[in-house]
């Protein structure tokens, strides 16, 4: 081996810890390891919480939704039953498309199943 430059001290290539500082290190790891843990937890339980939210606000929206279209359709039946009322229809029919009820004369009765002469 060659000795070493004037001037400067020998080092050694191996630097050893002693026990103290050795378990210092590990429980220094250890605790990371723990806070790490207990961060990406709270993180993750933090994140299911806001889903939850999410979903629920998403939930209200269609619940919002469905009352106002069962609404809105209640209305429209309510509507329909109105202007299919006879009170309504016949004297629209009779004033306005000046329609009058069918002479006897004018009633044919058709057997079902055999077609007229003279008709398709």
């Amino acid at each position: 081996m060659s000795s070493p430059a004037p001037g400067t001290a020998a080092k050694s290539t191996k630097t050893v810890l002693d026990p103290g500082r050795r378990r210092q290190r590990a429980s220094l790891a250890v605790i990371a390891f723990v806070i790490l843990g207990l961060t990406l937890g709270a993180l993750g339980h933090v994140a299911v919480h806001a889903k939850r939210l999410e979903v629920a606000l998403a939930l209200g929206d269609a619940e919002r939704v469905h009352r106002d279209l069962a609404e809105r359709r209640r209305f429209l039946e309510i509507e329909i039953g109105m202007l299919k009322d006879p009170d309504r229809v016949i004297p629209y029919a009779r004033d306005k498309l000046l329609m009058r009820p069918a002479a006897p004369e004018n009633i044919r009765q058709l057997a079902l199943g055999k077609p007229e002469k003279g008709t398709r």
